[in-house]
């Protein structure tokens, strides 16, 4: 090859839909697709028979170890953007908290139900750009979410066993 480079011709993007509706807004597919089911029932007038939001859990360790892992996801995100912006000046640490809002629920402090949320993280001491990420602070974070997650995960996967196991009989 002396010196010339060969390109292959531009493709254009595959579309599933056909050429008189390709160039349609998602407001208007929207639109044409309820237009077009106009006259069949929807159910969206049926009351559904429970409300789930005000249903007993099947077992309730499954809604907290649920709960728990979605915060340590959550955490995990969180560590990495905090790691991500290491040497980004002026960018201050964010975390998560959960355990103390879960601990409230559990104890009876509290009605409401403990959600994860970010937070800045306070008393941390800023470097001459104004960032105040500790890598090595973030790396022992990540490591320690990393082990709660996989063990929140182990805990599901034996009560779902157990749970099979009862239904089995076993």
């Amino acid at each position: 090859m002396s010196g010339q480079q060969h390109s292959r011709p531009r493709r254009s993007p595959v579309s599933v839909f056909p050429p008189a509706v390709r160039d349609w807004t998602r407001p208007a597919i929207v639109l044409a697709i309820r237009g077009s089911l106009a006259g069949y029932p929807d159910c969206s007038d049926e009351r559904p028979a429970a409300d789930a939001a005000h249903m007993e859990p099947l077992n309730p360790h499954f809604d907290l170890l649920g709960r728990l892992i979605s915060a340590t996801e959550m955490r995990q995100r969180v560590i990495s953007n905090n790691i991500a912006n290491v040497n980004t000046p002026n960018y201050q640490r964010i975390d998560v908290e959960f355990e103390q809002q879960l601990a409230d629920e559990l104890n009876g402090m509290t009605s409401d139900q403990a959600a994860p949320s970010i937070v800045l993280t306070k008393g941390l001491t800023a470097r001459a750009d104004g960032n105040n990420v500790d890598i090595d602070r973030e790396i022992g974070q990540l490591n320690k979410n990393a082990m709660l997650q996989q063990t929140y995960i182990q805990l599901l996967g034996s009560e779902l066993e157990r749970m099979r196991l009862a239904i089995q009989g076993s």
